[in-house]
């Protein structure tokens, strides 16, 4: 391959909205980089927002056992746990306690299988989640 091609090919991939998802682990708490959304691909659209908070994510997660989880996100945001092209309901939501770290946890009851957490509405820059039970 020609650096013209690599080139190209590089100039490509930058420009395409980001279409994989960010794996994630349950149990593991990550840092991830928002992107602004209109570069992103929801499998469904989030909420109308505004700049500055018209950035997001979108991660994929496995589930193995069944039960009860809590989805902790460390700044102000929507959260949408998706699986097979639909929302899943949440089952409740709170708040970290002051100085946690913790802006908002959303409760969601899911079965083992693979679902995509999208994030959106949020600023620039980065965002601590967590999926735990």
């Amino acid at each position: 391959m020609n650096l013209k091609m690599l080139a190209l090919g590089i100039a490509l991939l930058l420009a395409a909205p980001a279409l994989a998802e960010v794996p994630l682990d349950p149990g593991q708490t990550a840092t991830v980089r928002l992107s602004l959304q209109r570069d992103l691909i929801y499998p469904v659209a989030p909420p109308f927002t505004q700049p500055p908070a018209n950035h997001g994510a979108v991660l994929g997660i496995d589930i193995d056992e069944p039960g009860r989880y809590h989805v902790s996100l460390g700044a102000k945001g929507w959260i949408e746990v998706i699986r097979d092209g639909k929302p899943v309901p949440s089952i409740g939501h709170d708040h970290g306690a002051p100085g946690s770290g913790i802006s908002k946890i959303v409760d969601f009851d899911l079965g083992v299988g693979h679902y995509t957490i999208a994030l959106s509405g949020m600023t620039e820059g980065e965002a601590v989640i967590n999926v735990g039970r």
